[in-house]
């Protein structure tokens, strides 16, 4: 096992106090792992059984447009699509990995619209090349308002899927070749309580379903509270007193690969923590994206520059991803 650089516990969301399941971790441990700040491996897998094309797709995720734009907020999400706009080659789709707006859980629900109706109309202005939608935490409607009444379709989840237009917040796509999983990992607490990480039985049920039907086909999954994390070794070693992991890794995460035999997952992006690492788990990369907002627009997160993920895929199964900065200075 080798560390290149760690990265310590980043401000974050609410935090918890019960752990998830370490027997996952501690099989991460002893494998062979690169946690880094903005580094560029290549993973290659095995050849894929059924032909595949080779072309590059981008990783956004942990946007945070603040109320209003502030922070200039609405000027770096505009910079950071301007950029994936000039990258050659051209990305065939953008793979958003959640948190468009920083507020949306603490607005009334008619602020909330209309802080993602201000996302989505810089999105609209600034990019057209297709984007797929993961849902993150930041995206709850009303969740931490108390005056907003759980009753209404637009509370927690339902703002985001129906502006998005999305018949569920799990789905999966294809790409010349390549197979792609959406998952939702946010699971609420009873009452206006927060969050922690989860996948649903319905949801696991839809994936082994789905990746049984694709097998013959490199699949990529994708999550926005990552599925393992080194940032949880001095947690689990008590070094930190905000220890909190079931609202930084989804606390049945282990789920993903270790119960899903035969599948072909090629590697697992999230998001949430806001700065870069990969490790890798039974040949698996598993892939932590820093954020575009790095530290909710007030600079670097940790030594990670606000940036996205370029992600090139090969014909062989090969999935390679590069972070890079976009330049931007809070």
């Amino acid at each position: 096992m080798t560390m290149s650089r760690y990265s310590a516990l980043p401000p974050g969301p609410e935090r918890h106090s019960r752990y998830p399941r370490r027997d996952f971790l501690w099989q991460l441990l002893g494998a062979s792992v690169l946690a880094t700040v903005g580094v560029e491996p290549l993973f290659a897998g095995d050849v894929a059984t059924t032909p595949a094309g080779s072309f590059r797709f981008a990783f956004l995720t942990d946007l945070h447009l603040m109320q209003g734009g502030a922070l200039r907020s609405a000027d770096g999400i505009a910079a950071c699509l301007a950029a994936v706009e000039k990258l050659s080659p051209r990305p065939e789709f953008i793979l958003c990995g959640g948190d468009l707006v920083h507020s949306t859980p603490d607005l009334s629900l008619s602020d909330a619209a209309d802080s993602l109706d201000l996302f989505l109309q810089i999105w609209s202005q600034n990019t057209s090349i297709p984007t797929h939608w993961t849902f993150g935490n930041h995206d709850l409607a009303g969740t931490k308002n108390l005056s907003v009444p759980a009753s209404d379709p637009r509370y927690g989840k339902g703002l985001f899927q129906s502006r998005l237009k999305l018949p569920r917040l799990f789905y999966s796509f294809d790409c010349q070749g390549w197979h792609f999983i959406v998952l939702d990992d946010i699971a609420l607490e009873a009452g206006h309580y927060g969050y922690f990480g989860q996948f649903f039985d319905n949801e696991l049920a839809f994936l082994k379903a789905d990746l049984d039907a694709h097998r013959s086909a490199p699949t990529i999954v994708c999550t926005h509270i990552p599925i393992a994390s080194f940032i949880l070794v001095p947690l689990l070693l008590g070094h930190d007193p905000r220890a909190n992991s079931r609202s930084l890794v989804c606390t049945n995460g282990d789920a993903l690969l270790a119960d899903m035999p035969g599948h072909n997952i090629r590697a697992v992006l999230a998001g949430h923590l806001h700065f870069h690492e990969e490790m890798e788990h039974n040949g698996i990369p598993i892939i932590n994206s820093g954020a575009v907002c790095a530290n909710y627009w007030k600079g670097p997160n940790h030594g990670c520059p606000e940036g996205f993920g370029v992600v090139d895929v090969g014909a062989d199964g090969s999935v390679k991803f590069d972070y890079r900065g976009y330049g931007w200075k809070a």
